[in-house]
């Protein structure tokens, strides 16, 4: 299950239910101390079902409780890696999750690790400190949104060119070229995605046809009944036609015809106008995440 050093520092293969309600208890501790969600720092999904054959997760224990963790996630490809974790409030400023990730990055140059990026909550000082403390350089920022009823929208006409369908395995590779055309990402890590939302359960990727020509794609998962939007994006000689305006509005109006308690989506974007897709269509911004590559 894990290896112990002297300093309280434990390196875990798998995480136990004692282990993992511990982890809860110092994020609530954090939560409450900071005044913000660290729920997407802790990707909960992932933490309980991690394999007991991996180090993934490191643990520093003092004075018999937990005090500090990280957790490393390999979102997509094995070979780039986001990090991120939090230390009791008590317990900062003394090299906590300094250790931690020394810990981590030797973890990943030992599986050959090719990106580290470190995510931190912009409303933490103390973790944009800690990258540039660690020559971190930022790489881009990531905005979490709501879906909000009460939002100010702007209606959006019903296009009946647009079809929004599920997609199939029979759509692997059209959805591979969208990704690399929209996104500007390589085939190798659009296979892993596409490959990641299609096998998943919980994972539904759905193909936007105009005029019966594929020209987007977007996902959306669930967890505990809150539905998560991801992997959105239009082909780059598409893209400023509005056209993301009627996917993102049709999808939303998809969703709401089923049981959920939420709906949220993240997305790495670089100005203002590309937020504004978003905000026009009912998102909120609730919290915004900062990327730097260790």
């Amino acid at each position: 299950m894990s290896t112990m050093n002297n300093a309280g520092l434990v390196a875990a293969k798998g995480l136990s239910e004692e282990w993992l309600q511990q982890i809860i208890d110092l994020a609530e501790v954090c939560e409450a101390h900071d005044g913000f969600d660290l729920s997407i720092n802790l990707n909960l999904s992932m933490l309980q079902n991690r394999s007991p054959e991996q180090t993934n997760d490191f643990l520093y224990f003092q004075d018999g409780k937990l005090v500090g963790f990280l957790g490393m996630y390999a979102i997509v490809s094995p070979k780039e890696v986001e990090i991120s974790g939090m230390v009791h409030p008590d317990y900062r400023g003394k090299g906590i999750f300094r250790a931690l990730y020394a810990q981590a990055k030797a973890e990943c140059e030992k599986h050959g690790v090719m990106q580290i990026l470190l995510v931190s909550n912009r409303q933490s000082k103390e973790a944009s400190a800690f990258a540039e403390g660690v020559a971190a350089t930022y790489q881009f920022s990531e905005y979490k949104l709501d879906y909000s009823t009460q939002a100010s929208v702007t209606p959006v006409a019903t296009d009946e060119r647009l079809l929004l369908r599920p997609a199939t395995n029979a759509d692997f590779d059209t959805l591979v070229e969208i990704g690399v055309s929209g996104f500007g990402d390589s085939a190798e890590l659009m296979t892993a995605l596409v490959t990641r939302n299609l096998s998943e359960s919980s994972f539904q990727t759905y193909l936007a046809l105009y005029e019966a020509r594929p020209v987007g794609m977007i996902t959306v998962s669930e967890e505990d009944a809150a539905l998560f939007i991801s992997g959105f994006c239009v082909k780059k000689g598409l893209q400023g036609k509005g056209l993301g305006r009627k996917i993102l509005s049709q999808t939303v109006e998809i969703l709401n015809q089923r049981e959920h308690t939420g709906i949220s989506l993240e997305v790495a974007v670089d100005n203002q106008n590309a937020l504004s897709l978003y905000q026009s269509t009912g998102f909120e911004v609730v919290s915004v995440y900062d990327y730097y590559v260790g």
